[in-house]
């Protein structure tokens, strides 16, 4: 049996996010199998944290609640700085006001996507190798016995560390090394039977990892 990927023009937008999240996942694994004890406890943790849509609702209240605390602290604050003598409970009322607000705005304002993290930094990187790769030339073949990449490199099926499945890309990771592929590039077969190709080809020597699931 053979499955075939002639490779054309990569899509930047998913393969930055996709394999970003790839790169993160083949990470945890790595470290899951290194330091088993620390990653019971980190799980333990993550079950009591609320769900991302909870979270994301939560944010919303914060900024409201924000807004509304520093309108009614300045509201309180500003006449009170004229007299604060004679209006110090108001003064105080309203930098307690104004402070919280600021608080409440900076927590409805965090997002867990707001920064590049490391793996989608290196993903970035490795998608300009890829940019460059000429569409339509380019031939990879998984057959019985390897993997056969351009320039005469074969990858024996032994040196594959990991298998990872994303919802437009597999990643081969194989001596320290990555190949990426659309799925969208498999000009023999299907998706389905070339993911079963593999699965029965790892035989327990390496890991078939869905990202999706």
């Amino acid at each position: 049996m053979e499955f075939s990927f002639v490779l054309t023009k990569y899509d930047g937008v998913a393969f930055r996010a996709q394999i970003g999240k790839a790169l993160e996942k083949r990470t945890e694994l790595l470290s899951r199998e290194k330091y088993p004890n620390l990653w019971r406890c980190v799980d333990k943790l993550n079950s009591k944290r609320a769900p991302e849509e909870v979270l994301g609702n939560r944010r919303g209240r914060y900024r409201v609640y924000g807004i509304l605390l520093l309108l009614l602290g300045l509201f309180v604050l500003i006449p009170s700085l004229m007299k604060p003598k004679q209006m110090l409970i108001p003064l105080l009322v309203g930098s307690i006001a104004v402070v919280r607000g600021a608080s409440y705005l900076r927590k409805g304002n965090k997002s867990s996507n707001a920064k590049l993290t490391a793996f989608d930094k290196a993903a970035m990187e490795l998608f300009k190798k890829y940019e460059k790769i000429p569409p339509d030339q380019v031939t990879i073949v998984f057959n019985d016995d390897k993997v056969l990449l351009p320039e005469d490199v074969e990858i024996n099926y032994s040196d594959i560390e990991r298998f990872l499945i994303t919802e437009d890309f597999f990643i081969l990771v194989w001596n320290e090394k990555i190949t990426v592929l659309q799925k969208a590039d498999l000009s023999s077969g299907n998706v389905d039977e070339f993911i079963r190709f593999i699965i029965h080809k790892s035989n327990n020597s390496f890991e078939v990892v869905n990202i999706n699931s």
